[in-house]
Parts: C-alpha cells; structure tokens; sequence
C-alpha cells in the first residue's frame, strides 16, 4: 500500500486482442508492475467503466518475473468479464483489494486509468446477398447493367448547328423563347464501388438511450454487420456512408474500418432515410423497424427497383419469457444479459408500437420486389 502512495507501482490491462474484441465475454488481463502479494494473501482488481459498468473480479495469482532473473517483478491475472453492449467501453479506474488468506481483511485501493476498447457486434449465420454497384470511380470492374452518366432528363445544351431538331425542347422554347436540345444519353459499363447505406435513424421512440433501445441497437448493429460482410462475397469494394460522427478512439490508425464505424454509431433523430440515402449510388439499403413506416414508403418511392431494401425486424429482438424449447425441459437454460428484459418488454408501449409499424411496413414490402422484413433475432 505504501507502494502505491508513492507511486512505485503502476498498471496494464490489456482486452481482446488490445483494442476490440467481440461482444460477450471478454478476456482481460491486469498486470501489477512492482507489487507483490501480501503474505498467504492475494490481489484482486475489478475494472470501472464509464456509466457505472464493472468488469467481474480479476484474481492476480501470477508472477511476473524480468528476463534472465528469478527475482519477480509484479503480479498479473487473467480472466474473462462480460461486455454485452456493442460499442465503446472507457475505463476509468482500477479497484484493487489487498486480502489475507481468509478474505477477513481487505485494504482497498483505487488507481486512475485511462483507456478505451469497443466490442464488435456478434458474428451471425453466413447468408448470401446479391448486389449490383451504382458507381464508379476507377474503371476497372465492368458490370451487367450498363448505368446512366449523363443525358436525356440529366442534362440540356443551347441548339447548334448540325443537332437533330427532333432533340428540341418545345416546352422550354414556349416558356422562354430559348432552343435547347437534349443531351444523347451516355452509359457507363464500368462500376468499382457498392454503397452500402445501413440507416440507424429512429422515428418511434421517445429516447434514444433507454434500456430497451439500448439492446435493439445491440441486435440491430448484428444484423448490419451480417449484411455487410455478405455484401463483400460479391467482389466488389464495399463502401458505408455514415447519418452521424464517429469519433476514433485514441491511437486508431486513418484506414478504413466499417465494422468500428457500425460498432460506434448510435440511434440518431436527425437524419432521416430520405436525406441519407442517395438514390444514384445506393446498392443496397438496411433500415431498422424504429423507421415510421410513413418514411420507408418515402424512401421506396425515390428509389429503382432494382436496389435491395432490407428493413430489420425488431419486435422480436427481445425473446419471450413465455417461450420454451425442449432443451429446457431438462436443463438449465443459459443466463443472458436481456433475462431482465424479457418480461418488462412484453407489456412495453414500445413493443406495441414497432409490431403495428412492422405490419404496415411488410404490407408496403409486399408490393415491391427486392424488398425483406427480416428477424433481428437469429433463432427465429
């Protein structure tokens, strides 16, 4: 303890792979440099985050020994803690307990720590999708489907000599006296780049913060992250738009990085689909259920048919407590982080909302091909 006054002693936790890791248990280490146990006793550390979260209790029952020497350096531990949320985590301090061997005395200490992860959302089922891009910026990808650059209903020049006057806009010459022509249209081949526009715009709820929102956003970054990772099978380069900032956490490199960017976004209220997503480039589309279904048909409308529209189903996001597999008729079923949940959401306003919004969506999704309402929950 007199150690630690004097700031002889200093600490490192490293998580996942020593900036991410999946969603669910993690594992940590702490290592303790230039402590050691007290005597027939033991150090155990438990991690703050940021929002009152704590890691579970980390037991440092291992020494640190220096290269080539059989004197020990500090004390270290491993474990495992759960991080369910997926997003970014601020580790604020340290708790340690210095105990004697019957857990009768433990001498708290608090050391001050700085330091972020962020947990990617978890890996689901491999699916296909298919998906055609809508752009081009090198071209070196020739696709099926030739895509309009520039012309008829694009672009109008003053009438020339020599331009066929069956190009003549009469509508335009009637209202200002002016001959102009149509443009011939031109069409690209080539395409290099499928946009991939996944929309966390939510219109139905009353927060964006609250116990519940929290575990759809959990279910619905899964859902996203399961499409993109299909849309990269299909050999193009795969680009994310983003409806809101990201800030990067300290020390992360400039290369792109989509899975931290789906990781990090948020429920946002001020960018709709509608001024999100860009109609000319947009080769697929994901949206969740918190979208009114007044927007989505907004959005349908402005849309070719031939981009994919997803909207992911949130209803179910959240099991029923009343559900009951056979498994459980014999054992314990395994406890997870939205057991609290499960009866509080049945009578949810919220629940009740996204099922009569996911009603009319589906109805809207039936006249349109290329078009999904899928579970956020994998099971289903």
């Amino acid at each position: 303890m007199l150690q630690m006054r004097n700031k002889k002693i200093g600490i490192q936790t490293e998580f996942g792979d020593g900036e991410k890791a999946e969603a669910g248990f993690v594992p940590v280490s702490v290592n303790l440099v230039g402590a050691s146990r007290p005597l027939l006793g033991s150090i155990r550390a438990r991690l703050v985050f940021s929002e009152l979260k704590m890691s579970q209790v980390i037991l440092l029952d291992e020494n640190i020994r220096k290269k080539k020497s059989l004197f020990k350096s500090g004390v270290k531990g491993t474990g495992k803690t759960m991080l369910h949320d997926r997003g970014i985590y601020d580790v604020q301090e340290v708790q340690l307990q210095f105990c004697d061997m019957f857990r009768l005395i433990a001498l708290p200490y608090t050391l001050r720590l700085s330091q972020q992860l962020y947990t990617l959302p978890k890996q689901q089922k491999e699916i296909s999708v298919n998906a055609n891009p809508n752009t081009t910026e090198e071209q070196t990808q020739r696709i099926e489907i030739p895509k309009r650059v520039e012309g008829e209903y694009i672009a109008y020049k003053d009438f020339e000599s020599g331009d066929d006057v069956r190009r003549i806009v009469w509508k335009i010459y009637a209202r200002s006296g002016q001959l102009v022509v149509r443009i011939p249209e031109t069409m690209d081949p080539y395409a290099s780049h499928l946009y991939f526009y996944a929309s966390f715009y939510n219109g139905l709820s009353d927060s964006v913060q609250g116990i519940f929102e929290s575990e759809l956003l959990n279910c619905y970054k899964d859902k996203v992250r399961n499409l993109f990772e299909a849309l990269e099978k299909n050999d193009f380069d795969v680009r994310i738009p983003y409806d809101q900032e990201v800030s990067k956490l300290s020390g992360m490199s400039d290369k792109k990085n989509e899975l931290f960017h789906i990781t990090a976004a948020n429920w946002q209220k001020d960018k709709t689909p509608m001024a999100f997503v860009q109609s000319s480039k947009a080769a697929f589309v994901c949206m969740s259920a918190l979208t009114p279904a007044g927007e989505v048909a907004t959005l349908l409308g402005n849309l070719p048919m031939n981009v994919p529209v997803v909207v992911v189903k949130l209803s179910d996001a959240i099991i029923s407590p009343f559900r009951i597999r056979m498994k459980n008729l014999f054992f314990n079923p395994e406890k997870s982080a939205t057991d609290n949940l499960r009866r509080p959401w049945i009578i949810s306003p919220l629940r009740n909302r996204l099922q009569k919004n996911e009603r009319e969506i589906l109805r809207m999704l039936q006249h349109r091909g290329n078009s999904w309402l899928i579970s956020a929950n994998e099971n289903e």
